[in-house]
């Protein structure tokens, strides 16, 4: 059972990885072609304003996308996926700041540093709690669509719910395990 969990664990690290490096390299790709766009309608001024009409007409023949009509909703898509799967694969692989990493072994007493640890897993538990309640909520509530491509916009905003309750899974796993730690009166190492 224990290597079930472990590698389910190891499947959503890498599932919620490949997701955010996914959507960092759309926005990446989107931010070089909105670029390359604004500099060529730039060129196709130029020459009109140096009485190369013909030549302009010539490249915006060619480059017939004038704009990204569409490039909020995608941008908008790909950064909220991007910051909430992010957060949540960091959260897994406990690669996030903990303001523990610098109080916890400044603390001698091995009970109290256990105590103090379970109070920041359970803070933290019950904070993703309190975040996929009112999330899921405005994510159900939700019946517009985006402009340009109808997207129903509870698509968008799934990836804080989604994100959010992996971290609760998570953050109640560590609150189980430090409860133990508590109760073991052993400490832990990272």
């Amino acid at each position: 059972m224990l290597s079930l969990f472990k590698t389910l664990d190891i499947w959503v690290q890498k599932t919620l990885r490949f997701v955010a490096m996914t959507m960092f390299s759309i926005l990446a790709l989107l931010l070089i072609a909105n670029i390359s766009l604004r500099l060529v309608n730039d060129f196709i001024q130029f020459l009109s304003e140096h009485g190369m009409e013909g030549v302009a007409s010539l490249i915006q023949s060619v480059v017939t996308i004038n704009s990204f009509y569409w490039f909020d909703e995608i941008i908008e898509l790909c950064f909220a996926a991007l910051v909430f799967y992010g957060a949540a694969d960091l959260w897994c692989s406990k690669l996030h700041f903990s303001v523990g990493d610098w109080i916890s072994p400044r603390i001698k007493n091995v009970r109290m540093k256990n105590f103090y640890k379970l109070l920041i897993v359970l803070i933290s538990a019950i904070f993703m709690g309190i975040l996929f309640w009112y999330s899921l909520k405005l994510t159900l509530r939700t019946n517009q669509v985006t402009t340009a491509f109808q997207i129903k916009q509870w698509i968008l905003y799934s990836c804080v719910p989604i994100s959010s309750a992996i971290m609760l899974i998570y953050s109640v796993v560590d609150v189980v395990v430090q409860a133990k730690q508590l109760v073991k009166g052993t400490v832990e190492e990272a």
